[in-house]
C-alpha cells in the first residue's frame, strides 16, 4: 500500500513538472503572435492611410486587412485561453498534491484563499449568457457532480463543511473528503446534501445578473474556517477582483449580524435548509474549528 501512495505521489509530481515546463514553453508564442497583430495593425493603417476610397476601389485590400486582423487576434485568443487552462491545470494538480499530504492549519487556510482568489474569470466567447457555475448561477439539484469538485456539503452535526468529491457513485451518491479532516477519511453523501461550489468568477462590469444582490441570503465560507454560515450580502463586487462583503448571522451583536467580511465568490452560495436544518450561526472564537 505505501509503495502505491508513493507512486501516485511521484506521477502527480511528474504531471506538475511536465505541465509547468509546457507553459513555460508556449510564453513566447504570446509575444511572437502579438507582434505579428502589430505587423498586421501597422497594414491596415498605411492601407487607410493610403486608399482614399475604402468602401469603392479601395474596398477589397481594406477588407483582406481586416480580415487578417480579425484572424491574428482570434488565434492569439484561442492560444491563450489554452494557456489559462493549462495553469488552472497545474493549480488543480498543487492543490491535490498539498491536499494529499500533511498540511497545517496556517497552510490550509492560505491554500483555500488562494483557490478561492484563482478562481478563474468567466468570459463570453461562444455562448453570449454565462451559465452553469457562473459566480451565483447553480446548477439544478439533481445534476450530476464531477470528481474533484469543490462542494458545501452538510454533515451529520448539521454544519455545511468545504469538501472536495472524490468519488462518484451510479445511485447519485458521492464520496468526499472534508478538507479539513486530518485523518483524510471519505464520507457519503447523498446529492441533496451536496451544493457544488462556483468554477468561474462573474465578471460585475458585464454579468451583475450573475451576482447575488445586496441583501441576499446565503451561505458563505466564514474567514479562517472550512464552514459555511447563514449571512446576507452586505454588498456584491464592484469590479472582477473584488469579493463580497457577507455580513454574517451573529446573536452577540444587536443587530444579529457580524460586521461584514470580505468572501471570495468560489465560497458564496445560496441558502439552504436540509430539513429544516442549517448552521445558522457564525461562530465565536475558536468554536468548532479543528486544530493543527
Amino acid at each position: 500500500m505505501p509503495r502505491k501512495k508513493n507512486d501516485a505521489v511521484q506521477a502527480l509530481e511528474e504531471e506538475k513538472k511536465q505541465l509547468a515546463e509546457d507553459i513555460t514553453k508556449k510564453l513566447p508564442t504570446v509575444k511572437a503572435k502579438q507582434d505579428t497583430i502589430n505587423e498586421i495593425l501597422q497594414r491596415l493603417q498605411e492601407v487607410r492611410d493610403n486608399e482614399p476610397n475604402l468602401y469603392g476601389k479601395g474596398k477589397p485590400k481594406h477588407l483582406s486587412a481586416v480580415t487578417s486582423t480579425h484572424r491574428a487576434v482570434d488565434s492569439q485568443q484561442t492560444f491563450i485561453r489554452t494557456i489559462l487552462d493549462d495553469v488552472r491545470r497545474l493549480a488543480d494538480l498543487e492543490y491535490r498534491s498539498q491536499m494529499g499530504g500533511d498540511i497545517s492549519r496556517r497552510d490550509l487556510m492560505e491554500l483555500i484563499k488562494i483557490r478561492g482568489e484563482m478562481l478563474p474569470l468567466w468570459v463570453s466567447h461562444d455562448c453570449p449568457f454565462p451559465g452553469e457555475y457562473v459566480g451565483a448561477i447553480a446548477p439544478q439539484g439533481s445534476s450530476k457532480l464531477n470528481e474533484g469538485d469543490a462542494v458545501a456539503a452538510f454533515s451529520k452535526d448539521g454544519n455545511w463543511i468545504l469538501a472536495d468529491i472524490i468519488t462518484c457513485h451510479t445511485n447519485s451518491r458521492y464520496e468526499c473528503r472534508d478538507v479539513d479532516d486530518d485523518k483524510k477519511k471519505l464520507t457519503v453523501f447523498s446529492r441533496n446534501h451536496l451544493i457544488p461550489l462556483p468554477k468561474w468568477k462573474a465578471n460585475p462590469q458585464s454579468d451583475k445578473h450573475a451576482l447575488f444582490t445586496k441583501n441576499a441570503i446565503v451561505l458563505a465560507l466564514y474567514p479562517q474556517t472550512t464552514c459555511f454560515y447563514k449571512g446576507i450580502v452586505n454588498s456584491p463586487p464592484v469590479d472582477h477582483r473584488d469579493p463580497y462583503q457577507v455580513a454574517f448571522e451573529d446573536e452577540s451583536f444587536p443587530s444579529g449580524y457580524c460586521p461584514p467580511m470580505p468572501v471570495s465568490q468560489k465560497y458564496v452560495i445560496a441558502f439552504k435548509e436540509v430539513a429544516g436544518l442549517t448552521a445558522t450561526t457564525a461562530p465565536k472564537k475558536g468554536n468548532g474549528q479543528k486544530k493543527k
